[in-house]
């Protein structure tokens, strides 16, 4: 008789991010975030220094939304506000993606 391989069901890298903190850089913006389960991550966005911050917020919170939603399926928003002179901290919440029943 053959089996079948037990498939186990991967678990996400990281939890839903509740917290971002962006640092600026001369070429490259590195940024790292905390999530619910007390774990987290990092990255940098290859950008010029003198980039838009909103431009380098925008990307910042694209590839956390679409990570978020690949892994968890939940739709987030980020609201930045300063830290100091050159860094910025951004509260992320979940959206809600219910839009009720039917008329």
């Amino acid at each position: 008789m053959v089996r079948r391989r037990e498939t186990r069901k991967e678990r996400a890298p990281f939890g839903v991010p509740r917290e971002v903190v962006l640092l600026s850089g001369r070429d490259v913006w590195p940024y790292t975030f905390i999530a619910d389960d007390s774990g987290g991550g990092c990255g940098k966005v290859a950008m010029p220094a003198d980039a838009a911050i909103e431009d380098v917020q925008a990307a910042v919170f694209t590839r956390l939304a679409d990570l978020t939603r690949t892994f968890h399926g939940v739709e987030i928003g980020i609201v930045w506000s300063p830290l100091t002179p050159d860094s910025w901290v951004g509260r992320v919440g979940s959206l809600s993606t219910d839009v009720g029943p039917p008329p």
